[in-house]
């Protein structure tokens, strides 16, 4: 065989390892924007759903002037880590004619701030607790409670996702959750049907 003709076939087995590689490369890159796509599409889907609050225990009951009750409040629909953080959590009194303390803040209670013997506390989770410090009053008390977000995109994500996910979801807005009720049933340490007032600490 001649060298030219060695040469051609070389040349010709190169030039197909070319193509090859070509269009392997081609494909990959179809196959990561369609990743790319579909990761944007699922994660401004989240963004565009109601973020919810649940409250895995709605009904508790305690003893009047026992421990204090602590009632659970889980918020669904978050996605970033900073939402997690940045969430606030609400609880209006529902019920009328008094509450298991006797003071209950006449404009609701928020997190953060401790208002005659109630709290609410938020965990590293994102999660929070509404405590009653040792309900002192006999009763079925209703409450509501609900959450409230900045929607903040995820910061881990490179600056092109970002972009992206703005283009797919618009504007971000405060999300709110529906209200929710709760029951606290304190019952009275004779069983009887009287209400206790706790006596004052004054």
């Amino acid at each position: 065989m001649k060298k030219s003709q060695v040469y051609f076939i070389m040349y010709i087995v190169l030039i197909t390892e070319l193509l090859v590689v070509i269009t392997e490369r081609d494909e990959l890159h179809e196959k990561e924007q369609q990743v790319k796509a579909k990761m944007v599409k699922s994660i401004a889907e989240q963004y565009k759903r109601p973020i919810t609050l649940v409250i895995p225990n709605p009904n508790t009951t305690k003893e009047i002037n026992g421990d204090s009750v602590i009632v659970a409040m889980t918020p669904l629909g978050l996605v970033s880590d900073e939402e997690k953080k940045e969430v606030k959590f609400f609880v209006n009194l529902v019920s009328k004619g008094g509450d298991p303390v006797g003071s209950f803040p006449a404009g609701g209670l928020s997190e953060g701030i401790t208002a005659n013997g109630y709290q609410i506390v938020k965990t590293d989770d994102g999660n929070a607790r509404f405590i009653v410090l040792k309900p002192g009053r006999a009763g079925d008390f209703v409450f509501s409670a609900y959450c409230q977000v900045t929607r903040i995109l995820p910061s881990y994500l490179p600056q092109f996702l970002l972009d992206e996910l703005k283009k797919e979801i618009g504007t971000l807005s405060d999300a709110k959750s529906e209200p929710v009720n709760f029951t606290i049933k304190v019952t009275a340490a004779n069983k009887g049907d009287v209400d206790y007032v706790r006596p004052s600490l004054d």
